[in-house]
């Protein structure tokens, strides 16, 4: 069964969007930021299941922990980049703040929006039916 993942390729479009669009309005600090903004969400939300994928296949039971844990580090990483950024951009900074804020808002709400597309269209069990009884069984009891 091959799982649909649209939201890596949506992502890229809107990245792409927003870096060409950047680079028309703000030139070439607008295109560094629109790519690095979008670079950070694709590596934010790509993250997890790279990481997520094998510890919970290793340790079902440890796998909210670990998850808990592993978002709580890439806030406080996404806290920290964005403090950087925050001191490179500027006014004669090499990066144009409104270029990566319009980037991540835009490339988050294309990755969220696909990514429950996707899984409204998986075919993935979440309860067991009940097991049915034979006709006999209840005939003989």
């Amino acid at each position: 069964m091959s799982r649909r993942r649209l939201a890596p390729w949506g992502a890229l479009a809107a990245i792409a969007v927003c870096a060409v669009v950047a680079a028309l309005v703000a030139g070439g600090p607008g295109l560094l930021g629109a790519l690095i903004g979008g670079g950070v969400v694709m590596l934010f939300f790509g993250a997890t299941p790279t990481v997520l994928g094998p510890v919970a296949k290793a340790t079902p039971t440890l796998s909210l922990l670990f998850a808990m844990i592993f978002f709580v580090t890439k806030v406080v990483a996404l806290l920290a980049l964005f403090l950087v950024l925050q001191r490179s951009a500027g006014e004669s900074g090499p990066i144009d703040p409104e270029s990566v804020s319009v980037t991540v808002i835009a490339t988050t709400l294309a990755w969220l929006f696909l990514r429950v597309l996707d899984a409204t269209r998986e075919r993935t069990p979440v309860y067991d039916l009940p097991e049915r009884h034979d006709e006999g069984d209840s005939a003989r009891s």
